[in-house]
């Protein structure tokens, strides 16, 4: 009586468990079984285990290795654990398979003692978290920005590929979870890194440009920004740091900057006026040469049309000129005959000769005007011009009116070599004709000083 009611408490414990149990005889027959177990290889089987069946019958064909070496290890006296996939057909759950041996109280061997605990619902998460990660893992590390979490005590949580490569090779040391990022920082950056980490670990998102030197001399441009991280609660826990190297973009920003330096300095120092405009006839630049001529400040021509500096009665003409101009930009050059009105400040209107080009910035049209004030070069030809004229007459004059009393003085020196005897009439002939060419001479000279 007494034995049959432990029995009867020990199968009732047994069944009670949640694992399912199977006691197994080294022959491999079944010794005891809980309904749990029973229930279970129900579910694969599709028959009840009983005891004294083979348990053999009931290992499907992928597990039989695996309970061979298991049931082997623990007939030697060793446990062993593990976790496996048992699937057949449409039925695929996880278990954590324990098997042990099992001892009299003489340490006689009984058998082996296999739990099987199902773990399917545990080991989805799990490998659903698992996924999770390693899809966190190969995204952060595919992003070509260096990436890292700090906690509030500057404790790295996590950073990715291009972040650990990016301090060894800048810094030189190996960087791991759970370091103290201030140990990597470049000297250079410290103020700046805790006062973006304090912006950050308040709940401001804040990036800031720093200019670092790194282990071989080399001048690195870093892009750093800083986001507050939260929990599901929204509690800050963290800070996520992400560098970008803008070396290359750095170098282009700063020589863009030095040729636009370089260029306006050329204009500046240019010895013509030069003023460049837009598309829209707007002006843009002016150096200090355009000022002087014109007359006008540089923030006075700044942003205004271009016929500011064209006197009003051609501005309908030059409107048609400049839609054609930008239609089909060209070179124009001085020096060709091309001369332009002006006007200055004052209503003082100027000859101008004007150099055109066009160029482009970010896609936008500009063109470059240099301006030669030809206005004393014009009157000065014109000048010329008419001492021309007045030359060309003397030259007339001394063609034709020079022409008969030196002809005279010619024929009278003639007539005097044959005339041995004297004649006053051919003297005074001769004086006459003399003061003829002496009035003559006269004229000319006053020609010339009245067009000096």
């Amino acid at each position: 009586m007494k034995n049959n009611l432990s029995i009867d408490i020990l199968s009732a414990t047994i069944n009670s468990v949640a694992e399912s149990f199977v006691l197994i005889a080294p022959d491999h027959k079944v010794l005891i079984c809980n309904t749990s177990m029973v229930k279970t290889l129900e579910i694969f089987f599709g028959k009840e285990i009983h005891i004294g069946d083979d348990y053999r019958d009931f290992v499907l064909e992928p597990l039989k290795d695996i309970y061979f070496s298991a049931f082997e290890n623990a007939i030697q006296g060793e446990s062993t654990t593990i976790q496996k996939e048992t699937s057949t057909g449409e039925i695929h759950l996880w278990f954590e398979y324990k098997a042990n041996p099992v001892y009299d109280d003489a340490k006689k061997l009984i058998g082996v003692a296999i739990y099987a605990k199902n773990i399917d619902e545990q080991k989805k998460a799990e490998l659903a978290i698992e996924y999770l990660k390693t899809t966190y893992e190969s995204l952060l590390n595919n992003i070509s920005d260096s990436i890292c979490l700090l906690d509030s005590n500057f404790k790295l949580i996590q950073f990715n590929t291009h972040f650990k490569k990016s301090i060894l090779r800048n810094i030189g040391k190996e960087i791991n979870l759970g370091d103290d990022f201030r140990e990597f920082l470049f000297p250079q950056e410290t103020d700046a890194f805790y006062t973006q980490f304090n912006s950050a670990i308040s709940g401001k998102t804040v990036e800031d440009e720093i200019c670092v030197h790194n282990i071989h001399g080399e001048t690195i441009w870093i892009l750093s920004k800083m986001y507050p991280v939260h929990d599901k609660n929204q509690t800050i826990i963290g800070v996520c740091l992400v560098t970008i190297n803008i070396s290359a973009k750095k170098k282009m920003e700063l020589s863009l900057i030095e040729n636009e330096q370089r260029f306006r300095k050329i204009i500046e120092t240019a010895p013509v006026p030069i003023v460049i405009f837009n598309k829209s006839m707007k002006i843009q630049l002016v150096n200090p040469e355009t000022e002087k001529i014109f007359n006008y400040e540089s923030k006075e021509l700044l942003g205004q049309d271009i016929n500011i500096l064209i006197p009003p009665r051609f501005h309908a003409n030059h409107a048609q000129y400049q839609q054609q101009y930008i239609q089909a930009p060209k070179i124009y050059r001085m020096g060709i005959g091309r001369f332009t009105p002006a006007i200055t400040k004052d209503g003082i209107e100027k000859i101008v000769e004007v150099s055109l080009n066009s160029f482009k910035v970010n896609d936008e049209t500009f063109i470059l005007a240099i301006i030669q004030d030809v206005t004393k070069r014009i009157e000065h030809e014109n000048k010329l011009e008419n001492q021309v004229e007045t030359l060309e007459k003397i030259a007339w004059q001394q063609s034709h009116e020079m022409r008969k009393p030196v002809a005279n003085i010619l024929g009278l020196v003639q007539l005097i070599e044959y005339d041995k005897a004297y004649n006053p009439l051919l003297i005074n002939q001769l004086h006459q004709t003399t003061k003829e060419l002496d009035d003559v001479i006269h004229k000319i000279v006053n020609l010339t000083h009245l067009n000096r």
